[in-house]
């Protein structure tokens, strides 16, 4: 449940139908099934909570998808684990369930997912997917502290431009989710 005042899909106007149907639209395939004990987006979950202003819930999950476009470098796994681990790192109880969830159906590695779960995930991450995570993880605790080396570090394993621009956005995308969802209490009763 939310803590504001949320739209029902069933009295959605239109710029509303329209925000929903577009967010469906950029979700990756594995998002198609509802995770079991998190709220639904039909009144309670994340896409409820920007109901109020669909033009906002929109454009927010317009970048969204934008960022998992699989013609960009990263992967659907690389994806699951930049949100499942910025969501740890949040404490966001919402996203850390459902991404983990999303990981293990975009991957089918449930060794991987047991091991992001309890925070010893190394020995099956690449040295890139390492170095992503990383980054990932300084961008949400300080990005102020983010300086070339790290660019640098990431480029060392492959990525480049347009790559670290990615794992970037996604960062800070689920450091903005995140927020959103603990600030008006999506999945937090």
């Amino acid at each position: 449940m939310t803590w504001i005042k949320t739209i029902p899909k069933s009295e959605a106007d239109a710029a509303y139908k329209a925000a929903i149907d577009a967010q469906h639209a950029w979700y990756p395939r594995e998002y198609g099934e509802q995770v079991p004990g998190i709220p639904t987006n039909d009144g309670d979950g994340i896409v409820a909570a920007h109901s109020l202003i669909p033009n906002a819930l929109h454009h927010a999950f317009a970048t969204f998808g934008t960022l998992m476009d699989p013609e960009l470098p990263l992967t659907r796994r690389d994806h699951e684990l930049i949100a499942t681990v910025v969501s740890q790192q949040n404490c966001t109880r919402y996203c850390t369930v459902s991404h983990i969830e999303f990981l293990r159906r975009a991957t089918g590695d449930e060794a991987l997912v047991r091991a992001i779960e309890s925070g010893a995930p190394d020995a099956l991450l690449t040295k890139a997917e390492r170095a992503m995570i990383d980054f990932a993880v300084q961008v949400t605790r300080d990005a102020t502290a983010v300086t070339r080396a790290h660019h640098d570090q990431l480029r060392a394993v492959g990525f480049d431009d347009r790559g670290i621009l990615q794992i970037t956005l996604i960062a800070a995308w689920f450091n903005y989710i995140n927020r959103v969802a603990d600030s008006l209490g999506v999945g937090r009763d």
